[in-house]
């Protein structure tokens, strides 16, 4: 109690670091919960988009086709067991990151370790997906594009020879874009500070 002009005024507490709550737990709870929830409407399009291509072979197989787009079939069903592989993993981690989001907004002492187990998952399967891509995507693709071209007419564009090499960039670089979110994840809500106060206050 603290008396000022005859009065008792109760002296507010002091807070310690711990009591301040890291902004960055709203910050990334929500991140993580739209992060999720677009994974998650990717991965239902994903399937919806191989049981349509199935119906699509198949009815046009009753119709007949032509070079170019048995090409493009043979090529679908070369990366079937590709896709499906992705559509898995991409099912697995939408659900650990939203559950890990849905925790961090509730404030919950689980929270961080949830959000590593997504982390470090999406970590690990991105490095699985990129090596996937070179080792069997890329070979089928660049092979199904040059014998398109090879079908048509005209003469092969000089960029054919570097096909391989383009989409090899292409996918390096998006493996490497795609790191930065659950890299900063793992380490922003690593700080002690969230820790602490998670520690004190979570639920």
């Amino acid at each position: 109690m603290v008396i000022m002009n005859g009065m008792e005024i109760e002296q507010p507490s002091s807070m310690s670091p711990e009591d301040i709550e890291p902004g960055r737990l709203r910050v990334f709870g929500v991140c993580h919960i739209v992060f999720g929830g677009l994974g998650l409407m990717n991965v239902a399009g994903g399937i919806a988009m191989q049981f349509l291509q199935e119906r699509l072979w198949t009815g046009a197989r009753s119709s007949g086709l032509d070079e170019v787009q048995e090409i493009q079939n043979e090529m679908y069903r070369d990366l079937a067991a590709y896709t499906w592989i992705t559509i898995a993993t991409g099912l697995i981690v939408g659900v650990l990151i939203l559950r890990a989001g849905i925790a961090l907004t509730k404030r919950r002492q689980s929270s961080v370790r949830l959000s590593n187990t997504y982390a470090l998952s999406s970590i690990i399967t991105k490095v699985v997906g990129i090596l996937l891509f070179l080792m069997v995507a890329m070979p089928v693709i660049g092979e199904a594009v040059t014998a398109m071209l090879a079908e048509s007419s005209a003469p092969a564009p000089a960029w054919v020879g570097g096909l391989q090499i383009f989409i090899g960039a292409i996918g390096g670089i998006s493996f490497l874009l795609s790191m930065i979110y659950p890299l900063c994840a793992l380490i922003m809500l690593n700080k002690p500070q969230v820790r602490q106060y998670l520690a004190r206050h979570g639920g």
